[in-house]
């Protein structure tokens, strides 16, 4: 094998060195823009996880916002907090709770809460709130066992947050997970811009409630749907006044 002159083992190392050069540097370029994609996504992440949690809890929306009105910054509207922390309570009334309905088809149960919500103004499109709730039933039931079902729509046919109950004796095949018939439905109905912080918090209220065995024998008995309201307010309350 003859030899390699020495100049040309030198440029030949120093090519190398070059090489490696651009590589490591390449290399770091790539974590540190990695690394700060990620610091971003977490930061978004807690933001969004905060509201969430916030909204969930009843606290004032407003904490952050005092402590920025403490520093020197501006006071927003809501750093004085809310007065009455809303619950579930603030989406239901006696209107839209029906007892022992006689459909024993999800679809009609749906059509009979839409209309339920439509009463009360805060649904101006019931056939979208319907299409809604059953295009959500497509992705993955929303029977969760236990004769319970919660259905929800995601649409701006409801102005604001609205809630409906039905129960039915007989039960009604929902597809529910353990293969159970439904006999406590609840309707969530929210707008596209609540889907984020409402449309969990009256989901997480009411599934802390439908956990207790003391709340759904009080629905399971109620003779009207004051009895119903009772039993959501014995459960149902900001964490604020636990």
């Amino acid at each position: 094998m003859p030899a390699i002159p020495a100049d040309a083992s030198t440029a030949l190392v120093i090519v190398v060195l070059v090489v490696v050069l651009v590589v490591v540097l390449f290399i770091a370029r790539w974590v540190r823009k990695s690394r700060s994609a990620d610091d971003e996504g977490v930061a978004a992440t807690t933001a969004d996880a905060r509201e969430i949690v916030t909204a969930d809890s009843g606290e004032p929306a407003g904490a952050a916002g005092a402590a920025g009105a403490a520093a020197g910054g501006a006071p927003d509207a809501a750093a004085a907090g809310e007065v009455h922390p809303k619950t579930v309570l603030d989406y239901i009334d006696d209107r839209t709770i029906v007892l022992d309905v006689d459909d024993a088809d999800r679809d009609a149960v749906i059509r009979r809460l839409a209309r339920l919500m439509a009463a009360t103004g805060r649904v101006v499109d019931e056939d979208a709130v319907v299409r809604a709730a059953l295009e959500r039933e497509l992705i993955s039931t929303t029977g969760i066992g236990d004769g319970i079902a919660i259905p929800h729509a995601t649409t701006d046919a409801a102005t604001c947050p609205v809630l409906a109950f039905a129960r039915s004796r007989n039960g009604v095949d929902w597809n529910s997970l353990d293969e159970a018939p439904a006999h406590l439905i609840f309707m969530i109905a929210v707008p596209e811009s609540g889907a984020g912080t409402e449309h969990l918090r009256v989901l997480a209220q009411l599934s802390r409630s439908l956990m207790k065995p003391s709340f759904r024998a009080s629905i399971e008995m109620a003779a009207t749907p004051a009895d119903v309201l009772a039993a959501l307010a014995a459960t149902v309350r900001p964490i604020s006044e636990r």
